[in-house]
């Protein structure tokens, strides 16, 4: 049998997954299982910055947040594969799923940052008044 070499992750997840499942089942739910354990360890530290709270609340945030994780990871992996070629979409997906894990409930404040950073780059990019008038 020729066995090719453990890579990375995914193909750790894909040869635990074929204990279970087929080889082609496998190669389909591997990724999906690196999502979400990557996801679920970011989570857990989301959760432990969060107001403590019920168990159910906090069953409900690792869903939201594992499954924001199962939506994103494999769009953003690709993304970041295209702006950067030598890093392959498979590689990316465990550091992807684990840092939309982490930010967890912090979408909101994360991305009103980023639009200030951006208003901030506008104004920079902006020409300035010439001889002390404004420009019409």
């Amino acid at each position: 049998m020729n066995q090719q070499p453990l890579t990375d992750i995914v193909a750790l997840a894909i040869l635990i997954a074929a204990a279970f499942f087929s080889r082609a089942v496998a190669e389909a739910v591997g990724p999906y299982l690196v999502i979400v354990v990557a996801s679920a360890i970011g989570a857990s530290f989301a959760l432990a910055r969060r107001e403590k709270s019920t168990r159910g609340r906090a069953l409900w945030f690792f869903t939201r947040v594992v499954g924001l994780a199962v939506l994103l990871t494999a769009g953003a992996a690709a993304a970041v594969s295209a702006y950067r070629p030598d890093l392959s979409p498979r590689v990316l997906l465990a550091p992807i799923a684990l840092l939309i894990g982490f930010i967890g409930d912090g979408w909101p404040r994360l991305l009103a940052k980023a639009v200030q950073m951006l208003y901030a780059l506008m104004d920079l990019a902006r020409p300035g008044p010439k001889d002390g008038k404004d420009l019409p």
